[in-house]
């Protein structure tokens, strides 16, 4: 009993496993049928090659003949088997990708959102406040060397500049969690709608 539930344990794979089971699957597939194409181009290269040697020997014409025969076969072989590649590597990938489409679907739980949220307004919150202390303590570095006001006022700027950023960045956050936090109204079915006469 207890075997057979580590059994069904290991037989349940997860969807990582089951994506990289199918990756390495796809890989190797591909890497056969890419071997197969170049042993029968390689084969179609030896046959032409053979055939170029028999055209100078006037003698083999009926070789020729069963030779060029061989080299048609092979091309199409060589046909079907880059068919079947460019085949399975549609199949691959439309599996890569509706597999992918799952895994990464994206749901919007107004709790996370909430959290999200509050932790990306401490962040600005904490930036506004490292950006409060670098103006104050340049400030009392231009107060302490003469002839310093030029650059106070350049460096204040960029300054100035971030902190509005960071408050319209808190401000859409803000915006960002109470529009996830109210409830969705629900749509009217067509009909219901009340006349105002």
């Amino acid at each position: 009993m207890n075997s057979s539930a580590q059994e069904s344990e290991n037989d349940v794979l997860s969807e990582e496993q089951r994506l990289q089971l199918l990756t390495t699957a796809g890989k190797r597939n591909r890497l056969f049928i890419i071997g197969v194409a170049v042993l029968l181009g390689t084969l179609m290269l030896i046959s032409s090659g053979l055939n170029i040697y028999s055209l100078f020997s006037a003698d083999d014409a009926p070789r020729i003949e069963v030779l060029e025969k061989q080299v048609i076969k092979l091309e199409q072989r060589l046909l079907v088997q880059q068919t079947a590649l460019s085949n399975q590597e549609a199949l691959l990938a439309s599996q890569q990708a509706s597999q992918l489409t799952g895994l990464f679907e994206r749901a919007e739980n107004p709790d996370s959102i909430a959290e999200v949220s509050k932790v990306l307004q401490d962040q600005e919150r904490d930036y506004q406040q490292v950006m409060q202390g670098l103006k104050v303590g340049m400030r009392d570095l231009a107060n302490m060397l003469p002839g310093s006001r030029s650059w106070l006022a350049d460096y204040q700027e960029v300054i100035d500049r971030a902190q509005l950023n960071s408050r319209k960045r808190s401000e859409e956050i803000q915006a960002w969690s109470d529009k996830a936090v109210q409830p969705v109204p629900a749509a009217k079915s067509p009909g219901t709608a009340v006349d105002p006469g």
